[in-house]
């Protein structure tokens, strides 16, 4: 197969499954995208310029990596299946601006939610540039690695993530709305939400059951102060933890002294019989404050 011919298009996908006998696992929840236009619009949804730093999570066979590094990125990219650095090595192009690929694309066989970015990325990125995150992510483990990203000590310029559609609804959800909940509020204390695009599940090879969303998420110029995170996060969910009770019985849990829980609701200045996903991110700030973890 001429390799002129995208990884992405679905008969080079189809080539490379048969010549490597590529199975996708469904424990890792892999899909291979074969929409050369949706491909090409997540490159161009993160804005990738020539010398870019982009981590990719979960390369898979090289579709959208190929397209990272014709626009010019240089690639750091996080992958569990160990089947697949030989695929990548053969079918990515073995120059790219007459660089070697080793220069512009590095693997790392390691599961992203173990990362240790600084260490990882030492001696292959500068780390005092800006760094963006460009990934595929598998439906099972979206909420953990958008809750690690979020929540690292690493800068990141930006993150363009596809992900279930559901899930790019929850993130760029506001108060009262049912998708509004702690992964919401998790990421907007940190993030601009911005929902690039939409993918249909026949652009992915097997067919998921669902449609996806690419959604780009940029570090807010003026961050909310909340103190200490964990801190901040652990009262949300225990907030939401039984979401359709009202805020006055999920702040028991937190509150438990009644009059001090009904000083509380005052200040926030709403009816103790609403609902956590009707608070804004402020009066989230506000509780947070109040509670003290024993």
């Amino acid at each position: 197969m001429a390799n002129n011919i995208p990884i992405g298009s679905p008969v080079r996908t189809q080539a490379i499954i048969n010549r490597y006998f590529v199975k996708a696992k469904k424990n890792l929840g892999q899909n291979f995208l074969v929409d050369q236009a949706a491909i090409l619009g997540i490159v161009q949804a993160a804005d990738i310029q020539p010398n870019d730093q982009v981590i990719e999570i979960g390369p898979g066979i090289g579709s959208l990596t190929e397209q990272l590094l014709l626009a010019g990125a240089k690639v750091f990219a996080y992958e569990v299946d160990d089947s697949l650095p030989e695929i990548l090595q053969n079918e990515l192009p073995p120059k790219i601006d007459n660089q070697p690929l080793s220069q512009r694309f590095k693997l790392l066989l390691k599961d992203v939610l173990k990362a240790n970015f600084k260490e990882d990325l030492a001696g292959f990125f500068d780390l005092k540039k800006p760094i963006k995150v460009v990934a595929n992510l598998p439906y099972y483990i979206t909420t953990p690695i958008i809750f690690a990203l979020a929540e690292s000590d690493l800068h990141f310029a930006s993150l363009t993530l596809m992900m279930q559609k559901e899930v790019a609804e929850r993130l760029e959800a506001s108060p009262g709305n049912k998708e509004y909940g702690p992964l919401t509020i998790s990421v907007q204390t940190e993030m601009k939400v911005n929902l690039a695009l939409q993918v249909s599940h026949n652009s992915f090879m097997p067919r998921p059951k669902v449609d996806s969303s690419v959604v780009v998420l940029t570090p807010l110029k003026d961050k909310p102060v909340i103190g200490n995170r964990q801190h901040f996060v652990w009262v949300v969910k225990m907030c939401f933890a039984q979401r359709r009770k009202t805020l006055n019985n999920n702040l028991k849990a937190l509150v438990p002294d009644n009059t001090t829980r009904e000083a509380l609701i005052k200040e926030l200045g709403v009816d103790p019989r609403i609902r956590p996903e009707d608070l804004t991110i402020k009066q989230f700030i506000k509780i947070a404050r109040n509670v003290h973890r024993k």
